[in-house]
C-alpha cells in the first residue's frame, strides 16, 4: 500500500473546486503577511521569489505548493498549520494516515478523463477517501473538511449522472452518503436549513439506490437535527421511520435505539425510554469488534455509546448519572475523538455534577 498524498487527493476529489481552494490558501498567506506588516517586496527578498510570482500565488493564479507555504511560515515565523486555509494541504503523513491501494492513482486519472469508465474498483477508491475524510474531521474539525466533501460530492454527482446501469445504484448510494455527511457537517455551525436540505436529498438518493443502510442513516440524522432543534414530535416521527427497516448493521441499529430512547424521554414517555435504554445497553454487548465495523460507522464502539447513554440519562432528568457516564465516555474514547467537535456535547455533560 502507498500513502495517499495531497496531490493524489487533489486530483481525486477537488478537481472541480481547485481554483477556489487555491484562492483561499493564497489569500490566507497574503493575510498572514500583511498582519505582521511584511510588504510584498520584503517577502520576495526573504523567499527569493519574484514579487510577480508571489502576487500570483497569493491571488490563486499559480498552484500553491507545500514549499511555498513552508517558505511563508519560515519568513513570517508562524507555524505552518496557521497558513493552511484548506485541509487539502494538510493531508500529510503526520496528520492523517490516508492510504491507497496499488493502481488507485492510475484508476483515478483515467476516471477523471473518462467518467463513464467508472467501475466497482473506482467506487471503492472513492469510498475509502470518504472514510479517510471522516477520520480527518475528528482531528481538524468539520469546517475544514467541508471543501473536500463538497468537491467529492460534486464529482460523484457528475459520475452518477453518467454512470452505466451496472454501477448506477452503487454510485447513487455513495452520493447519498456524501449528502448525508455534508448535512452532518452543517450541524456544528447550527446551519439547520442547510443540514435539512442535505439530509432530505440523502434520503431520496438512498431510496433511488434501494439502500436501506443509507436511508436509515439519513432519517436518523434528520431525527438528530430535529432533536437538537427541540422539535421532539418531528424527531419522534423520523426516528420511527429510521427504525422501520431492520436491514441495517448492528452499530447503526444500536445508535438508533439510543436515539429513540432519548427522544421518548424528551416527550415524557419515560417507561418506554427506560425499556429502550436497557435494550440498547444489551445491543452494545453484541457489537462486532472495532476492526469489523464499516467505514461509514467506525465510531459505533462501546465508548461512543456511553455518550449516547449519557444523553438519555440527561433527558430522563438524572444529571448526576449523565455527567458520570459522559466522563466515563471521554475517558475511554481515543484521544482524537475526545477533542472533536461532535464530542462537544459529551464534554458539556461531563461537567455536570
Amino acid at each position: 500500500m502507498q500513502l495517499l498524498n495531497a496531490a493524489i487527493l487533489s486530483n481525486l476529489i477537488v478537481a472541480v473546486t481547485r481554483g477556489r481552494v487555491m484562492s483561499e490558501l493564497g489569500d490566507r498567506m497574503r493575510s498572514a503577511r500583511e498582519a505582521v506588516l511584511v510588504s510584498l517586496p520584503s517577502m520576495a527578498r526573504r523567499t527569493r521569489w519574484s514579487e510577480a510570482y508571489l502576487q500570483q500565488i497569493e491571488a490563486g493564479d499559480q498552484p500553491v505548493e507545500p514549499r511555498h507555504v513552508a517558505a511563508y511560515a519560515t519568513a513570517l515565523r508562524v507555524p505552518v498549520e496557521a497558513l493552511y486555509g484548506s485541509p487539502l494541504w494538510v493531508l500529510r503523513d503526520d496528520v492523517a494516515g490516508h492510504r491507497l491501494l496499488p493502481g488507485d492513482a492510475q484508476r483515478v486519472e483515467v476516471l477523471l478523463k473518462h467518467p463513464r469508465s467508472l467501475d466497482h474498483a473506482a467506487l471503492e477508491t472513492l469510498s475509502r477517501v470518504l472514510a479517510d475524510i471522516r477520520r480527518l474531521e475528528d482531528k481538524i474539525g468539520a469546517t475544514h473538511v467541508i471543501p473536500l466533501v463538497d468537491g467529492q460530492r460534486r464529482l460523484v454527482g457528475r459520475f452518477a449522472a453518467e454512470a452505466r446501469p451496472a454501477v448506477r445504484s452503487e454510485t447513487v448510494g455513495l452520493l447519498s452518503e456524501l449528502e448525508q455527511y455534508r448535512g452532518w457537517l452543517a450541524v456544528p455551525g447550527r446551519q439547520w436549513q442547510h443540514a435539512g436540505r442535505h439530509f432530505e436529498r440523502a434520503a431520496h438518493l438512498a431510496m433511488e439506490a434501494d439502500d436501506p443502510q443509507r436511508l436509515s442513516t439519513a432519517l436518523s440524522f434528520s431525527a438528530y437535527r430535529a432533536l437538537r432543534r427541540r422539535e421532539f414530535r418531528t424527531a419522534e416521527a423520523l426516528s420511527a421511520a429510521a427504525r422501520r427497516d431492520t436491514r441495517v448493521d448492528p452499530g447503526l441499529r444500536t445508535y438508533e435505539t439510543f436515539q429513540r430512547a432519548e427522544i421518548l424521554a424528551r416527550i415524557g414517555d419515560h417507561p418506554e425510554a427506560l425499556r429502550l435504554l436497557a435494550e440498547a445497553d444489551g445491543m452494545v454487548d453484541q457489537l462486532p469488534p472495532a476492526e469489523e465495523l464499516p467505514p461509514s460507522g467506525y465510531w459505533y464502539t462501546p465508548p461512543f455509546f456511553l455518550g449516547q447513554r449519557a444523553f438519555v440519562l440527561y433527558a430522563l432528568g438524572d444529571d448526576t448519572a449523565a455527567g458520570r457516564t459522559a466522563r466515563d465516555c471521554l475517558a475511554e474514547m481515543p484521544a482524537e475523538w475526545t477533542s472533536s467537535e461532535w464530542a462537544a456535547r459529551r464534554r458539556e455533560l461531563a461537567r455536570l455534577t
